[in-house]
């Protein structure tokens, strides 16, 4: 080393549930058991930076080079949690409630994270909801409750399915039923959205 070279000390990194608390908060999630989902990580491992106060260095690399937040906030609780005040535009997520519509009933299954460039083109986000039916994800516009032509998310008589619904003239609506047409009042359907 060099006389001119000045000696780099090293960090008081932070661990444990402070780092994991931010993780949570950097990932825009609601606890910490999701981050097993997002980060491909053990509920152990997890559980060992707590009981340890570890600070999980390649998870803060991975968060950084995927959000853009920064490492000084995330491991020293330095700064902000952006560097320039807003996280990366390409990597931020977009957040859909989530539901699988089994037997009749729509389940709540919380949330699921999408990137924005892939949602270009559909409605605005806080008007779209993504439904699991029959082995596919299907989204659905809130706003759209107006039947013209195509698939929609209904409820009647206490149930909820997704039908193909039809406008007619003289007012009349109706609904496929394994391919039979059955004209429906229009009172005796609630429309929940239009499968996009």
């Amino acid at each position: 080393m060099s006389s001119s070279q000045d000696k780099i000390q090293p960090l008081l990194y932070e661990g444990g549930k402070i780092v994991t608390s931010r993780l949570v908060k950097a990932l825009q999630l609601s606890e910490y058991k999701e981050l097993t989902e997002v980060l491909g990580v053990g509920k152990g491992t997890i559980s060992t930076w707590h009981q340890r106060d570890q600070t999980p260095f390649e998870i803060a690399v991975r968060v950084h080079m995927t959000t853009g937040v920064s490492l000084k906030w995330l491991l020293l609780g330095e700064g902000e949690m952006y560097e320039d005040g807003k996280p990366n535009a390409a990597t931020s997520k977009v957040e859909l409630p989530y539901f699988e519509l089994k037997n009749g009933d729509l389940i709540d299954k919380g949330k699921m994270f999408f990137d924005p460039q892939f949602l270009e083109g559909m409605p605005e986000a806080e008007h779209l909801m993504l439904v699991e039916h029959e082995g596919q994800k299907l989204f659905v516009d809130t706003s759209n409750t107006k039947v013209i032509s195509g698939k929609y998310l209904v409820s009647f008589d206490g149930l909820t399915t997704v039908n193909e619904l039809h406008r007619m003239p003289g007012g009349k609506m109706y609904m496929n039923f394994n391919g039979e047409k059955m004209e429906v009042e229009e009172q005796q359907v609630e429309i929940l959205g239009k499968v996009v």
